[in-house]
């Protein structure tokens, strides 16, 4: 798992999108398995990478339906499971219909967090080999922060995960980290020790994000 980490604003999500084939680059190669993209195709590529992205659009159906896209060919049942390790089953439960229930045009009836959760659940039920993933927590509740934490736990086991990381424990347990400038390069690269140890502007940007986690709202007396 790589996550790459930065500045709003650095091409954090640009490089998701262009591993993706959304777009070519006007320089530079992107390539998958040492071959560049625009060689292997867009279907392969597209059956190679499953983009779980912040901008998530699920069709007015049902939530089932939303998840079985990721592959058609499977039955319910495997369906079920996926959905269920993304915690997709928690909001089934809670809406009327359950698995049943529709989720309303983009997913209107959902929250963020959970049209992600949904997202995720396509992922895993495509099982492809890339898995390209906007955590986007600053916007979630604690719940869908832990429910996506774990849902990426369960994509990672066998895939090549590249995440735009926001949450710590993300940030802290990836293979390695890349971290962006302001001026569309890479300014380091390493595991989270290696990069502490470097003293640079990965460790800056840790403490930071430290220290705001850290932060309480007190009363005023």
């Amino acid at each position: 798992m790589t996550a790459i980490v930065g500045p709003s604003g650095s091409g954090k999500t640009t490089i998701t999108k262009l591993i993706a084939r959304f777009y070519d680059p006007e320089s530079g190669t992107v390539s998958i398995g040492g071959v560049p993209v625009p060689q292997l195709g867009t279907g392969v590529v597209e059956a190679a990478v499953a983009p779980v992205f912040q901008d998530v659009y699920l069709f007015d159906d049902t939530i089932l339906a939303n998840v079985w896209v990721g592959n058609p060919d499977l039955g319910r049942a495997d369906v079920v499971a996926a959905a269920g390790r993304a915690r997709v089953d928690e909001i089934a439960e809670r809406l009327p219909g359950g698995w049943d229930a529709l989720v309303g045009e983009g997913g209107s009836n959902l929250s963020g967090g959970e049209r992600q959760r949904v997202s995720i659940a396509r992922a895993l039920l495509k099982d492809a080999p890339i898995v390209l993933l906007d955590e986007a927590t600053a916007a979630l509740d604690i719940g869908n922060e832990i429910a996506i934490g774990e849902a990426l736990d369960a994509i990672r086991a066998d895939r090549t995960v590249i995440v735009v990381a926001h949450r710590l424990q993300t940030i802290m347990t990836a293979d390695r980290i890349i971290m962006l400038d302001g001026r569309g390069g890479i300014q380091e690269s390493g595991t989270h020790a290696q990069l502490l140890a470097a003293d640079g502007a990965y460790a800056r940007y840790w403490r930071e994000r430290v220290d705001a986690a850290g932060w309480q709202l007190a009363q005023h007396d």
